[in-house]
């Protein structure tokens, strides 16, 4: 039985104080939030910024008399929150009704995590990024720095950021080296060594213009390794496509690309099925 009755009273219909006291699941006519009935925090809401929602359960008495038990979602969704105290943007947070308006209430997203206690905000992320917040309010240095907030997550980096720092360039320069070794197979605009530069060709007409060509990358060794590197990756040497990020970037699927599987999956959904919920907007 929770401690607080006069709370607990509020979804019990037009039950008197002693029926309250003494209660059985079957007189229970509306869901009672988590919070409410004192459960332990979901191992999903600790990765996220639910509030008071969670996972529920509430049961239905039929006809026959059986008893059916139906188990309830939160309403999650996902946003991009920028920071300020943390310095960056929290790309693809999942939240739910509930946590936002506690956001709206407190002022913006790093008061709502600075100023609610832990008992309400019901997060481990939350409680991560808290500490983050008050280490970049000792440290104005470090966060000029302007790496991710998940680099100082842990407390023995908060305590050394000048490693924290350079394990986070070294795995980062080590990452990119990686995708372009693995990426170099597949480019189109691979340049072939110096041996299968001048394949067999047919010779010019006698008298025609010969084409004089360019090989300004021969000028160094140096330019001729970052030309041929460039090319591996198969990318153009102007950004030239939409970002996602943007507002109205991609509408289809939820601004995300997609939409989900095809009607012709092996679980058939409903047409109003959301298979992703995202608002950037």
């Amino acid at each position: 039985m929770p401690k607080n009755l006069s709370l607990f009273g509020a979804y019990l219909w037009g039950i008197g104080k002693n029926i309250q006291k003494n209660y059985r699941r079957s007189q229970i006519t509306r869901i009672v939030p988590p919070k409410a009935l004192g459960n332990v925090p979901s191992a999903s809401s600790q990765m996220t910024l639910w509030g008071g929602d969670d996972y529920n359960m509430y049961t239905k008495k039929r006809w026959s008399g059986r008893w059916n038990y139906h188990h309830t979602y939160p309403n999650c969704y996902r946003k991009d929150f920028k920071s300020d105290a943390l310095n960056t943007t929290i790309f693809n947070m999942r939240v739910t009704p509930s946590a936002l308006y506690s956001m709206d209430d407190a002022g913006g997203f790093d008061d709502y995590i600075l100023r609610t206690p832990p008992q309400e905000l019901r997060s481990a992320t939350g409680e991560k990024m808290r500490q983050v917040m008050y280490f970049y309010q000792s440290r104005p240095d470090v966060k000029a720095w302007g790496l991710p907030w998940k680099v100082f997550l842990r407390g023995k980096d908060r305590k050394d950021p000048a490693y924290a720092r350079y394990k986070h360039e070294a795995r980062k320069e080590a990452s990119g080296r990686s995708v372009a070794r693995q990426h170099a197979r597949f480019s189109p605009y691979y340049l072939p060594t110096a041996a299968l530069m001048h394949p067999a060709r047919q010779e010019f007409v006698e008298g025609s213009i010969q084409p004089q060509l360019n090989p300004w990358w021969r000028d160094s060794s140096a330019l001729e390794a970052a030309f041929r590197r460039r090319l591996q990756e198969a990318k153009g040497f102007e950004l030239a496509h939409a970002d996602h990020r943007e507002p109205m970037g991609f509408r289809y699927g939820q601004t995300f690309g997609g939409g989900g599987p095809p009607n012709t999956c092996p679980r058939m959904r409903s047409k109003t099925h959301k298979w992703r919920q995202l608002r950037p907007y």
